[in-house]
């Protein structure tokens, strides 16, 4: 597990913020961690939009 993953998991990070760690970091990493980290971030945006949707 990366540092963004680990902050991620943590709470420590907002989705925004992995993105742009992401951005910085994604040369250095393995590119199918990459991808997975991207997909990780993605279901975690839509279940907060659904939890927004529910709000209102």
């Amino acid at each position: 597990m990366c540092l963004i993953c680990v902050e991620f998991a943590k709470g420590k990070l907002t989705t925004r913020e992995a993105r742009r760690a992401l951005g910085e970091m994604a040369v250095a990493l393995d590119r199918t961690h990459v991808e997975e980290l991207k997909r990780t971030l993605a279901e975690a945006d839509a279940k907060q939009n659904e939890e927004d949707d529910d709000a209102d």
